[in-house]
């Protein structure tokens, strides 16, 4: 068995598609298809099948996938891990992480960091959790950070947190108004449908028991945005609110209450993180 034909094949499975595993490997797409079929005949069975314009994997084609992932995985552990061997920052950063941390968080954390490793480059795919988990598994990402994430699958683990400070919020001009004060804006059950409890709610009912989610959403942008058109309050983490807080805008709805809640950072269980992304880390819970 040619290990470079298995790699060819690894990569046509993983980007769905000859045309764009041509791309990735810079390669002649006929160039692939041939290696492919080699590999077939070595094998004694098909790979793939044509779905109309497109391929799957057939039955045997996915368990071939399974152990691929398994050894070409260890290969990008490898390419991870040179940066640590070799002692510098550089290359690639792959980044995965919730829409709020991506957007508010990281490029904060970016402006410091890339001014002392300059030759990091950062890739960074926004998303809930439970959709990039499998961008982790597969060492198409370094690292994953957080803030609700549901079951955690096997093969990832949670190696570090930081305490972020949260506050309930509300349209300043609407602080009084009960209708808006008992319409809470929720995200969590959207992530997680098995999510029955509520602290930040249980503590808003203390006040205004009749208080109940009215809208949901995993985008906590999307959150600010509706607290600013006066369609209700929500729970969002300080370095999202901060200048809007400032500007009185937004005030806080529980201003005797201390919010936080853990951001979490993901990596696979057998990933050895590199230099580059060590020292990301390092930047962002300090």
């Amino acid at each position: 068995m040619n290990l470079l034909h298995l790699q060819y094949f690894y990569v046509v499975a993983k980007e769905q598609g000859f045309t764009k595993a041509s791309k990735v490997l810079r390669i002649q797409q006929p160039a692939i298809s041939r290696m492919v079929k080699l590999l077939e005949g070595d094998m004694g069975f098909k790979l793939f099948e044509k779905v109309g314009r497109n391929v799957q994997l057939t039955k045997p084609g996915q368990e071939v996938f399974e152990y691929c992932r398994q050894i070409f995985g260890t290969v990008e552990d490898l390419k991870q891990s040179l940066g640590n061997i070799g002692g510098e920052c550089k290359g690639p950063l792959l980044i995965a992480a919730a829409e709020p941390v991506a957007s508010h968080f990281i490029p904060e954390v970016l402006k410091g960091y890339l001014a002392a490793h300059a030759k990091v480059y950062p890739n960074i795919y926004s998303g809930p959790a439970s959709m990039l988990f499998e961008k982790i598994m597969n060492g198409d990402v370094e690292i994953g950070i957080f803030f609700h994430v549901p079951e955690l699958p096997e093969k990832l683990q949670i190696f570090a947190t930081k305490q972020i400070p949260y506050q309930l919020v509300v349209r300043k001009d609407l602080k009084k108004k009960a209708e808006v004060l008992e319409s809470f804006i929720g995200s969590r059950e959207i992530d997680d449908i098995s999510t029955r409890r509520f602290p930040t709610l249980e503590k808003l009912r203390k006040e205004h028991p009749r208080a109940q989610i009215k809208i949901s959403s995993n985008n906590l942008t999307a959150h600010k945005e509706m607290v600013l058109q006066g369609l209700g309050v929500s729970v969002l983490p300080k370095f999202l609110i901060e200048e809007d807080l400032k500007s009185g805008k937004l005030v806080d709805v529980l201003p005797q209450e201390s919010l936080k809640f853990q951001m979490k950072f993901i990596k696979r269980r057998t990933g050895v993180l590199s230099a580059a992304a060590s020292e990301f880390v390092k930047a962002c819970i300090e």
